[in-house]
């Protein structure tokens, strides 16, 4: 009997993976945010214990911080599965993607400081030149010189 029918040799054309994209990219941003809302309520904890924020604004960091670390890595995670990139493109795939994902959210909601008050410039009056003072025009007293050791005679002696 001929077997010859039955023996498959593979073609070299791999046949294309079913896209799973959807929900690994769905379970990646989960994970994305658990890791991003820990970093980040370590972050609050600190400052709140410093007394740099308030404990409502702490809770909305972490929330924007850990919103913002998914959505980052949901659509990295989404991007490197679609292009099907392996090994060491997809690391360099998942790290770019991710890091302009999430600088594009800090961008779009970080929240925006108060507008700095200008304060109107007061005129001052120019600055008055100092004149420099005449020379004092009186003679300075001379001192009195003091004669040399050698020269002056002992107190004892004058008296005898």
């Amino acid at each position: 009997m001929d077997n010859s029918r039955f023996t498959h040799y593979p073609t070299g054309i791999t046949p294309p993976r079913p896209a799973t994209t959807t929900s690994s990219a769905l379970a990646m941003g989960g994970v994305g945010m658990i890791v991003g809302g820990s970093a980040s309520a370590a972050a609050n904890i600190r400052r709140l214990n410093s007394g740099e924020i308030e404990k409502s604004e702490a809770v909305k960091n972490v929330i924007r911080d850990s919103a913002g670390a998914g959505i980052a890595t949901a659509a990295a995670t989404a991007v490197v599965g679609a292009l099907r990139l392996g090994g060491l493109l997809s690391v360099v795939g998942l790290l770019t993607t991710a890091t302009a994902t999430k600088y594009l959210y800090d961008t779009a909601f970080e929240p925006k400081p108060a507008p700095a008050t200008v304060k109107p410039e007061t005129k001052k009056a120019p600055a008055a030149k100092k004149v420099a003072k005449p020379a004092n025009r009186t003679k300075p007293k001379a001192k009195a010189k003091a004669k040399p050791a050698s020269k002056a005679k002992p107190a004892a002696e004058k008296e005898v």
